[in-house]
């Protein structure tokens, strides 16, 4: 799924579809209500940027399942570390899925 299969809230896509365009993506907070399709589309924001690059350059953490200073430590720096060829100008992405569960240290 790209972008351009979303359905919905036009003006949050068309912002999503900006955003893949420059290839800047900025540190985001999306909120809503659950099953509204957050999630869904920042992973299609993603494949659209990344193309087939992003199973190896997006990293999506449920941070109700992992919260603590370890992920951070582990997980996250390790994929930061990584090397991975993506599109030029492109970034990898993080997606921390339910961020306001994680602890104060992480």
């Amino acid at each position: 799924m790209v972008l351009d299969d979303v359905v919905g809230n036009v003006i949050a896509i068309n912002q999503l579809r900006a955003i893949s365009e420059q290839g800047n993506l900025p540190n985001c907070i999306i909120v809503g209500p659950p099953g509204t399709g957050k999630t869904t589309s920042v992973m299609a924001l993603a494949r659209t940027m990344l193309g087939d690059t992003a199973k190896n350059a997006v990293l999506e953490l449920n941070a109700s399942d992992d919260r603590g200073i370890d992920v951070v430590r582990d997980k996250i720096k390790q994929f930061a570390n990584k090397k991975v060829t993506v599109p030029d100008g492109m970034h990898k992405i993080i997606i921390l899925d339910e961020a306001d569960a994680m602890t104060n240290a992480a």
